[in-house]
C-alpha cells in the first residue's frame, strides 16, 4: 500500500510539473506591446507576435542605430515619456534596466506590466536577455530558436589560429573597448589578440593617438556610428597621425554601430566581418 501510495505521489509531481512546463509554453501573449528603449526594440523585432507590437523607441526605427530599422518602419515611435506610452494602452512594456526609474515607477503603479532587459557584457547576457523578453512575450520556443541561431553563428566565426594578431577596437571621442566588454571578447572569440588591458565597469578605455600607435595593432578595427556624418565625436579617427598608421602599417575594418549597438544577437554581424578579416590576414601571411 506504501509503495503504491509512493509511486502515486510521484506520479502526481511529474504531472504537476509538465502542466506547469505546459503552462509556460502555452502563455498567453500579450496583445498591446510597447518597447521604450532601443535595446528592447531590437529584441521585441525578433520575438514579437506579428501585429502586437504598438510602439517602439525611436531610435530602433533609426538605421544608423538599429539593426532592425528595417523591421519597425510601420510601427509608431515613442519617446520614452509616460504620456506616449499610455497613449497605446499596452498590456506590457518592455524597457531597458537603465530607464527612467520614475517611469517604470509610475508604469507599474497604474497596473502596465514591466520587463526590462539588462546590458549585455558576455554572451550569456545575451542569451539572458532573449530569454527574457521571450518570456514576457509567451514566445518561449521563438526565443530559444532564436538562442540558438545567435550560438551557431558565433561558432562559425570562431578562430583558433596558429598566432592571435595584436588588434584594437577603436570608436568615436577615442575610445578602444577592454577585453571584458562585449566587442573585447568577440575580439578575442575571432582570434585577435587585444592590445589593451586594463579593464573598468565601463568597457571602454581612452588611450591617446601616441599610445595607440605605440602599442603596434596588427589590426585597427574601427567603429563606426554613422558613415558618411563628421562630427566632433568622430574627428579623432581622421587624425593624420592615426590615418598614416592604418594605412601603411595596419589591416583595417570598419564595424557598423547598428550590429553592436546594445549587444544583442546582432553582434554575430561584427564577429562575421572580424572573422573574415582574421581569414585574409592569415593568407596573406601564408603567401608572402
Amino acid at each position: 500500500m506504501r509503495r503504491i501510495l509512493g509511486l502515486t505521489m510521484v506520479l502526481s509531481c511529474l504531472l504537476t510539473g509538465a502542466v506547469a512546463h505546459a503552462d509556460e509554453e502555452q502563455r498567453a501573449a500579450p496583445e498591446r506591446v510597447v518597447s521604450i528603449n532601443l535595446c528592447s526594440d531590437i529584441l521585441a523585432a525578433d520575438l514579437v507576435a506579428p501585429g502586437t507590437l504598438k510602439s517602439v523607441f525611436r531610435l530602433g526605427r533609426d538605421p544608423h542605430d538599429s539593426a532592425v530599422a528595417h523591421l519597425l518602419q510601420d510601427v509608431p515611435p515613442n519617446d520614452g515619456r509616460i504620456e506616449d506610452i499610455l497613449h497605446f494602452a499596452p498590456d506590457l512594456v518592455l524597457a531597458h534596466r537603465y530607464t527612467s526609474p520614475f517611469t517604470l515607477d509610475l508604469l507599474r503603479r497604474v497596473g502596465v506590466p514591466v520587463v526590462t532587459v539588462k546590458d549585455a557584457r558576455s554572451f550569456a547576457d545575451i542569451r539572458d536577455n532573449i530569454e527574457t523578453v521571450a518570456s514576457a512575450l509567451g514566445r518561449a520556443a521563438e526565443g530559444r530558436a532564436l538562442i540558438a541561431r545567435f550560438d551557431a553563428e558565433m561558432e562559425a566565426a570562431r578562430r583558433d589560429g596558429p598566432r592571435a594578431p595584436a588588434a584594437i577596437l577603436y570608436q568615436d571621442l577615442g575610445g578602444a573597448v577592454t577585453p571584458d566588454s562585449i566587442l573585447g571578447r568577440i575580439l578575442a572569440h575571432t582570434g585577435f589578440s587585444n592590445v589593451i588591458a586594463n579593464e573598468n565597469p565601463i568597457g571602454l578605455v581612452y588611450p591617446g593617438i601616441e599610445d595607440v600607435i605605440a602599442l603596434r595593432p596588427e589590426l585597427v578595427a574601427i567603429g563606426i556610428y554613422r558613415p558618411g556624418q563628421p562630427s566632433q565625436a568622430s574627428a579623432l579617427l581622421q587624425h593624420p597621425a592615426l590615418h598614416l598608421y592604418r594605412t601603411r602599417y595596419a589591416h583595417e575594418v570598419d564595424l557598423p554601430a547598428r550590429d553592436w549597438n546594445c549587444s544583442t544577437r546582432y553582434v554575430t554581424a561584427i564577429a562575421a566581418r572580424l572573422a573574415a578579416t582574421y581569414d585574409g590576414m592569415l593568407m596573406r601571411e601564408l603567401a608572402q
